[in-house]
């Protein structure tokens, strides 16, 4: 299954590479602003991806990103600007040492700096880290307030838009072609799928996409394209680059929970149903 990082990290990096351009590669190297973890990483780590419930799957909640002061960017002034923000994205923040969290531990009040000393003795002094929360408030794409958040406000369209809400047609195929995701010359952003069940019961879906080369293929996230929506639930995934053309159909589920072709006993959810597509940065 892909993964993806939460989105306000994303905004981050390239918020901070914005704020300090002689510290984005070339400047430095492109695997010092990580967000996913090789194998070597703690599987609870925040760079290892995670499914959240009501939110998502798959999706890393941890940003890793240069100190290099000598550059424009002080990893320790740029998590010390967030922490003193108050910014309820934060889960919590690791720097030359020390490492505060939007949380009060072992006698430290939250958003208070404390030691930091790791079993495996990296104390972030070459890095910053950003761990952000796990629920939807880390989807939030607004500046985070440090350096490069001028730059951040300058265009609504760098910092993405929403598309929608799309009806999804009752019967037949709902076909939707899109401005090929990263790829496209007056719009090469990426892009996710969002959809959120308030039907108050289940819904099924197969979700296909295309990325204009004659052949489609199961969207990510889904069983071999297939989707199950609880109600209450939201559910959202990158779309692949590339992709051009979204084809969705109503399914039926039965008693079981398993998503089955539409039939007299078993029907398709019959009322109003919705996706949004939302838009992220643009990638300078």
């Amino acid at each position: 299954m892909a993964w993806r990082a939460a989105r306000s990290l994303v905004v981050l990096q390239q918020q901070l590479q914005a704020g300090a351009p002689q510290a984005r590669p070339p400047g430095t190297g492109a695997d010092e602003w990580g967000l996913i973890g090789d194998a070597a990483h703690d599987p609870t780590s925040d760079h290892t991806p995670h499914d959240f419930p009501g939110w998502g799957s798959q999706i890393v909640t941890a940003a890793d990103f240069p100190n290099r002061p000598d550059l424009g960017l002080d990893a320790h002034a740029v998590l010390d600007d967030i922490r003193r923000s108050r910014d309820a994205r934060v889960k919590y923040g690791i720097s030359n040492g020390q490492i505060y969290s939007s949380y009060a531990v072992s006698g430290y009040p939250a958003w208070a700096w404390r030691p930091y000393n790791p079993k495996n003795g990296d104390r972030h002094f070459t890095h910053g880290h950003l761990s952000v929360v796990g629920d939807a408030r880390a989807d939030g794409t607004q500046p985070w307030q440090t350096i490069g958040a001028a730059f951040a406000e300058e265009d609504d369209d760098d910092m993405g838009a929403s598309l929608g809400p799309i009806n999804i047609e009752r019967e037949g195929i709902t076909s939707l072609t899109i401005p090929p995701v990263q790829a496209g010359a007056a719009d090469p952003r990426s892009a996710w799928l969002n959809f959120c069940n308030d039907t108050g019961v289940a819904y099924g879906l197969r979700v296909w996409y295309s990325t204009g080369n004659e052949n489609f293929a199961p969207f990510p996230g889904t069983s071999n394209g297939l989707l199950a929506i609880r109600s209450g639930q939201r559910w959202s995934q990158e779309i692949p680059a590339g992709t051009a053309c979204l084809s969705i159909l109503r399914q039926a589920i039965d008693p079981d929970g398993n998503i089955v072709n539409p039939t007299a006993e078993y029907r398709a959810y019959p009322g109003h149903l919705t996706l949004v597509i939302e838009r992220g940065p643009v990638r300078r």
